[in-house]
């Protein structure tokens, strides 16, 4: 009789363990609807959408060593397109790759709004990306705001407001460990403090090197879009060119 009851009580455990198990799996198999979304196929649109982005991108960086103003205008699909269809030609995919990081995507959402309807300074942005390949793999999603640090030129501050793997909870220090590598590597400043329980990374892109030659004044996120916009300072701007030049009088 007491060898029963050991039994019944060792498969109800069983039954438990198998369930919770079987929910923890459906849930870290789950995938966002905006992570599928992203998921485009390989055609010529995606191609010139990728390749848009790309082109805007390279022109902004080359127009801050001439242009007293310079930017740049992308949206969502565009950069989920560089994503998908050229991003893994680079060598910082792999990099990833070999951190089992792949198939990266974003999600650029309108800023919320407080109690008098204003909108709440920064911009919200969902990173999702593939961790780990085949049965064991999982989407990794994070929830970030992004802002320039008034007052601090070229000083971006990131807080990681949530992060997932499927629908599980997991920690926020991850992306952090690794946004202080990319700094290091990139020759940046890093340092971190905390904002209402969340980590803020803030990132000084000028690094140590000073003077400034170019600021960057905005970082707009709205819906299914980024904005950045920069100056370049004066002593940074190519030399005007000189036409009809004449002898200075004696």
């Amino acid at each position: 009789m007491q060898f029963s009851k050991v039994s019944w009580l060792c498969g109800i455990i069983l039954v438990l363990v198998a369930g919770a198990a079987t929910a923890l799996g459906v849930a870290l198999k789950h995938e966002p609807s905006f992570y599928r979304q992203a998921q485009t196929p390989h055609n010529d649109a995606s191609k010139e959408l990728a390749m848009r982005f790309l082109s805007n991108f390279m022109q902004m960086l080359a127009n801050r060593k001439y242009h007293e103003t310079w930017g740049c205008d992308a949206s969502q699909t565009e950069m989920n397109c560089f994503f998908h269809e050229l991003f893994d030609d680079r060598a910082e995919a792999d990099d990833l790759r070999r951190a089992g990081i792949s198939s990266i995507c974003v999600n650029l959402e309108e800023p919320p709004t407080d109690d008098d309807g204003n909108a709440v300074p920064g911009g919200h942005v969902r990173l999702g990306f593939r961790y780990g390949s085949g049965f064991f793999s999982a989407v990794i999603t994070y929830e970030l705001k992004v802002w320039l640090v008034p007052k601090e030129p070229n000083v971006i501050a990131v807080e990681i407001q949530r992060a997932r793997a499927g629908a599980v909870p997991i920690s926020k220090q991850t992306i952090l460990t690794h946004l202080s590598e990319l700094a290091r590597k990139e020759n940046f400043n890093f340092t971190q403090y905390r904002h209402q329980g969340n980590p803020v990374a803030v990132i000084d892109l000028q690094g140590d090197s000073h003077p400034a030659k170019s600021i960057l004044t905005t970082i707009r996120v709205g819906a299914n879009s980024l904005s950045l916009r920069g100056k370049t300072l004066e002593h940074g701007l190519a030399p005007p060119e000189i036409k009809d030049a004449k002898p200075l009088p004696k």
